[in-house]
């Protein structure tokens, strides 16, 4: 989560996200990407929240 957030503060879009998302899967195998999707969503709503 700290990294997911810390990406969007710097500038990074929902677009890129979903992109090292792919390359998680490719690299490290889809549960580790499974895992970042489920993270990546929840840091998502928490800002769009606020």
């Amino acid at each position: 989560e700290t990294h997911c957030r810390g990406a969007i503060t710097n500038g990074v879009t929902q677009d890129e996200i979903r992109a090292i998302i792919h390359v998680i899967g490719i690299y490290c195998g889809v549960p580790q990407a499974l895992e970042y999707f489920r993270v990546a969503r929840k840091v998502l709503n928490e800002q769009q929240t606020d």
